[in-house]
């Protein structure tokens, strides 16, 4: 009997958690912060991860995107006022609204609106530079190939982003010991991607289309990456370029180290150099870094 009582419980709690997930995901809204320059510049669309997307104005990556000569968008996606309280799909469209409001803008570069994202901020930078044909050039640190399910884990799986109301389709995370060990640890999650990558049918749908996107291409992955295993996807990610033909320049590297990667000067200083490069092929930065 207590048993029994403790299923019907159980069933309960459920369908209760499934009934308010199902009510819908938070509305469309980001909270971008500009760090702009005094003249007409670049500008880098910087994304971060698991924090909430948003970098502090102090971060190293800020300053040195700043003295190299661009503009900054320090976006926050969910966890700060006015956004979306967790990581559960987020909207693309507002993203896209901003890359045209900065296009805009008589002191930014139109040809010159890149993005340059951190983790789950990497995998949107991909995602939403396939969507956009805007976005100038991507760099794309500790990556992932695909898009995934929530990290917000619950009952009733669903995507990350969304356009408009469809969710984007995603890699599901394994009913298994992997999720569970992953989400008791707090930040070791890399079985638990490993396993969701096995899932071959999800992977193929969810597979982010980076061959549309409109210029460069950096992709950084962590060979000892305790997280996700984005050295192997950014690997992936290059070798769907290189099969689809690609026209633009690829910058494809494995470092050494685990997922933090932008914690590191000489990763900031490979991401500064590729937009550079890109900046200055696109006529926005003169041929001597500034």
């Amino acid at each position: 009997m207590r048993r029994i009582i403790a299923l019907l419980i159980m069933s309960i709690i459920l369908m209760v958690a499934a009934l308010i997930w199902r009510l819908g995901p938070a509305p469309a809204a980001i909270a971008p912060e500009l760090d702009l320059r005094a003249n007409r510049s670049p500008v880098v669309l910087l994304l971060g991860g698991s924090e909430g997307g948003r970098f502090a104005a102090s971060h190293p990556m800020v300053q040195e995107l700043r003295d190299a000569g661009f503009h900054v968008a320090r976006v926050a996606y969910f966890g700060a006022p006015g956004t979306p309280a967790k990581l559960d799909r987020i909207a693309l469209d507002p993203f896209d609204a901003l890359v045209a409001k900065l296009s805009a803008r008589p002191d930014v570069f139109e040809q010159c609106v890149f993005i340059a994202g951190a983790s789950k901020g990497a995998e949107l930078a991909l995602l939403l530079a396939s969507g956009n044909d805007a976005v100038g050039a991507v760099s794309a640190v500790a990556p992932a190939h695909v898009v995934f399910q929530s990290p917000r884990v619950t009952p009733i799986r669903q995507s990350s982003w969304r356009r408009g109301r469809a969710p984007v389709a995603f890699v599901p995370f394994p009913l298994d010991l992997s999720t569970v060990r992953g989400v008791l640890s707090g930040n070791h999650f890399a079985e638990m991607y490993l396993r969701a990558l096995e899932n071959e049918e999800a992977v193929r749908l969810a597979t982010i289309p980076v061959e549309r996107i409109a210029g460069p291409v950096q992709l950084i992955g962590a060979a000892q990456d305790e997280v996700w295993p984005s050295a192997m996807m950014a690997q992936a990610a290059a070798a769907r370029l290189e099969e689809q033909g690609f026209p633009h320049d690829i910058r494809v590297q494995i470092v050494d180290g685990g997922h933090y990667l932008l914690e590191r000067a000489d990763i900031r200083g490979s991401v500064i150099e590729f937009l550079i490069g890109a900046a200055q092929r696109a006529g926005c930065l003169p041929p001597v870094m500034r």
